[in-house]
């Protein structure tokens, strides 16, 4: 059983015992954007990848990441993922059960959105993923993030009256929250306050932020790897 298990998540990795790359300590992260040992930046740009690198230090992503560094590769990357899932159902849950005025849930919900959001522009001014074979696996996770970034609007919307009409549900919460992700807007539902006109302008620079991240960085690597094949 354990063996089909391992070959359902790992695939033919030698059950996920395939050696991970050194470590890297996020402080000495810090320290090389500081010392601008991989990028030559200046300026906006490099004040804010000392921002985007240093932010990092106050979400849990980097320090489960530390606790499983003597894991092989696969095994670390598989935690990420389960956490990235267990980032996405948080608001899902809240807003099923409706649990968006418990103020210790939207604070964690507020929390793991900005988590998201820093993690997102890190991956757009400081990436780290060099690996082709990792592409596909990225893209999965932003669509992940995607899904998560709407479920936390959603609560963010049911949780205030910042609409034209009142949240009825969880369903009316999400609806409004994925029209307005992916910017199509039907106008049952609309922002009725300047709070709620700045958390659409807020999501909508979310879904610009995703776009580019996948057009000016998957896109070009993925055609790359097609290109790559076919010389091949």
């Amino acid at each position: 059983m354990r063996n089909r298990l391992n070959k359902l998540v790992f695939g033919n990795q030698n059950s996920g015992n395939s050696k991970s790359p050194a470590h890297t300590h996020h402080f000495t992260k810090i320290q090389n954007v500081w010392d601008s040992t991989h990028y030559a930046d200046f300026g906006i740009e490099r004040i804010l990848r000392l921002f985007l690198v240093g932010s990092k230090i106050f979400f849990p992503g980097i320090y489960i990441d530390y606790l499983t560094k003597n894991s092989t590769l696969y095994k670390r990357k598989l935690v990420g993922e389960f956490y990235v899932i267990f980032k996405t159902l948080v608001p899902f849950i809240m807003l099923y059960f409706s649990l968006w005025n418990h103020l210790g849930l939207y604070i964690l919900n507020i929390y793991l959105l900005v988590e998201t959001f820093l993690h997102i522009f890190h991956k757009i001014f400081l990436p780290e993923h060099d690996h082709d074979k990792m592409v596909n696996r990225s893209i999965i996770l932003l669509f992940f993030n995607f899904i998560e970034v709407i479920a936390s609007f959603g609560v963010i919307y049911a949780a205030g009256n910042y609409l034209n009409q009142p949240v009825q549900s969880w369903v009316d919460a999400l609806y409004f929250s994925f029209i307005t992700g992916v910017t199509i807007g039907y106008g049952d539902f609309h922002p009725a306050n300047e709070q709620g006109k700045i958390l659409v302008m807020i999501q909508t620079l979310s879904t610009m932020a995703f776009l580019f991240l996948f057009f000016n960085f998957f896109g070009p690597r993925s055609g790359e790897r097609i290109s790559h094949h076919q010389d091949s």
